[in-house]
């Protein structure tokens, strides 16, 4: 589950009569075909999150502050705080990925390759989604090239250009792409709280994120 921080825009999955807001849609069980019975059970709240504690999260949404119990929360997936199209998550992929040195590096079906085992750096070493029509399909000539040259495949997977749920069903690293003050890019690991903060108080914002895994 994302690590949101106060200011960032999310969308909250959770369950509904548990203490959180009703359903926001006006007919939440409308009539499908074939008709259903049951009502939802789940409901989504997109907005921007103002505090946080062990116990709730509370969001504006619409000038509306809700709150969430942390107990009724199924998941939370953090949003870019400016509009961001899938093609300009595709060239910051690849501005991280070529500022990198790597001792091998090509490009297949939108996909960008890196490889060199004499660096630890993440995108010297890693598959990247960088060019359109990179798909999951391609899974197996990844190995492949890894494989060649008797290094494991690691995939960086975006959110919103790739399923991780279509490469893996094993967890990954979650990294966050923020927006320097330049419009430069820079990563930095969802486990690294006190640099995220830092990064955000020194005017970066949120690009995208993305899951780095091993096949």
């Amino acid at each position: 589950m994302a690590d949101p921080l106060v200011g960032d825009r999310v969308v909250v999955r959770y369950r509904l009569g548990a203490g959180g807001p009703a359903d926001w849609r006006a007919t939440p069980n409308p009539a499908p075909t074939p008709a259903r019975s049951h009502a939802p059970t789940l409901s989504d709240l997109t907005g921007l999150l103002i505090d946080a504690s062990a116990e709730r999260l509370i969001l504006e949404r619409d000038g509306v502050a809700e709150t969430v119990p942390t107990a009724a929360i199924v998941s939370i997936r953090q949003l870019s705080t400016r509009t961001v199209r899938n093609s300009a998550i595709r060239t910051v992929e690849r501005t991280l990925t070529e500022t990198v040195p790597a001792a091998a590096r090509v490009e297949f079906d939108g996909w960008l390759l890196s490889a060199d085992p004499t660096s630890e750096a993440l995108r010297a070493n890693a598959a990247v989604p960088a060019g359109f029509g990179a798909h999951a399909a391609a899974a197996p000539q990844l190995r492949a090239w890894y494989a060649e040259r008797g290094a494991p495949t690691r995939i960086v997977v975006p959110d919103r250009l790739l399923r991780l749920a279509d490469l893996t069903d094993r967890a990954g690293d979650e990294y966050e792409v923020l927006i320097d003050p330049t419009d430069a890019p820079v990563q930095v690991p969802v486990a690294d709280r006190a640099e995220r903060l830092r990064l955000r108080a020194a005017g970066h914002w949120l690009h995208h994120t993305f899951t780095l895994i091993e096949l």
